[in-house]
């Protein structure tokens, strides 16, 4: 499914994953507690600024992962 680009892949940390069925470009807050993914959409979060440049390679996408506790 992920391969045909029904899912998109989320990493939470190294041993944590979920699989998203909005494949569009967003980004997430995720609830520690809850153990919960939200969207998050581009229209709610400001200009990402990268200025760290890899020579030989460009960027292919940004994807933000706020987490969150309380």
């Amino acid at each position: 499914m992920k391969k045909k680009g029904y899912l998109k892949q989320i990493a939470i940390n190294s041993n944590q994953t979920y699989f998203d069925t909005n494949i569009s470009d967003h980004h997430h807050f995720y609830d520690l507690k809850e153990e919960k993914l939200i969207d998050l959409e581009n229209s709610e979060i400001g200009p990402i600024n990268v200025l760290k440049k890899i020579d030989g390679k460009k960027i292919k996408s940004i994807e933000v992962l706020v987490k969150l506790e309380d």
